[in-house]
């Protein structure tokens, strides 16, 4: 053996020795990165974030949580059991849209705090970095949440000039109804509850009308306790497209391709028939929106 040659690797072999010890943090670790499907397979646990404010998606009823999510998943979960060969445990994990904290829906991904986020995620061509959204599993508009006397007044094919119309601060709704509606005047509803308060601002009368995500919208209204009788959604179809992915991590691309393969083989009607059945409020307006935005 080349004694030149062996000299060189001893030094070499020493070098990376006192360098691991004196850098560790400094060496690849690509190697012992863990995939989601191998985590699940080792845990026999899927951990899933689910913001508790946005029924029909998510939301709590009393300490027990409830909404398409949470059902929808129980299949996909049935569905990952049977691909990895061993029982499955969903667990939730609150998220929210507070990104500077520890429960950020993004940043539960990024962190692996969650293995992927379910709830009302509009899909965004350039989403933020280190995440990537699942193929679309649900798709809703834009609607007006109005009390029923207000309909004649609030005509959203109109240019609804003075008309007092509440939004999410920082929505994509609120870029919208800017656009849309120059005559109208805005109201912006800040925090968790900003929806919740919309709604009930549009129902008495102190706004005209709340703009949201239809889904959402009456899902609160269910929430709150309304009546089919004590508001209105209009139009009859979303003055906007918007369809919902789930948040998965970006670089686990066999976790994207597993969620993705159960939303091939699940329909957004058919999954939301599943789960709350075609006499729910939300299956006309599910079935409407697939129509016009697909």
């Amino acid at each position: 053996m080349n004694s030149a040659l062996t000299n060189k690797n001893l030094k070499l072999a020493a070098f990376t020795a006192i360098f691991a010890i004196l850098f560790p943090a400094a060496l690849p670790k690509i190697a012992s990165a863990q995939t989601t499907l191998e985590e699940i397979r080792q845990t026999g646990i899927l951990k899933v974030g689910i913001r508790k404010d946005a029924p029909p998606f998510g939301y709590l009823e009393g300490e027990k949580w409830q909404g398409v999510c949470i059902e929808g998943l129980e299949f996909f979960r049935a569905d990952l059991e049977k691909k990895i060969n061993r029982s499955v445990r969903l667990e939730k994990i609150e998220t929210d849209l507070n990104e500077s904290a520890e429960k950020g829906r993004f940043r539960s991904v990024t962190s692996k705090r969650a293995h992927l986020e379910c709830g009302p995620n509009t899909i965004l061509k350039n989403p933020p970095s280190g995440i990537a959204y699942s193929l679309p599993f649900l798709y809703s508009g834009t609607y007006l949440l109005v009390k029923p006397e207000n309909r004649v007044r609030v005509n959203p094919s109109g240019f609804l000039q003075d008309v007092t119309i509440g939004v999410l601060s920082g929505s994509l709704t609120q870029q919208f109804i800017a656009g849309r509606y120059q005559l109208a005047n805005q109201r912006i509803y800040e925090g968790i509850g900003g929806r919740e308060s919309g709604v009930k601002d549009a129902v008495s009368g102190a706004i005209d009308a709340f703009a949201s995500d239809g889904m959402l919208l009456v899902g609160e209204a269910l929430r709150q306790g309304l009546t089919p009788s004590q508001y209105s959604v209009i139009p009859e179809q979303p003055l906007t497209c918007i369809s919902y992915g789930m948040i998965l991590p970006a670089s686990d691309t066999e976790w994207k391709e597993t969620v993705n393969n159960f939303i091939r083989n699940q329909s957004s009607t058919n999954l939301l028939e599943k789960v709350l059945g075609r006499n729910s409020p939300f299956f006309p307006m599910s079935v409407a929106d697939q129509d016009k935005c697909i």
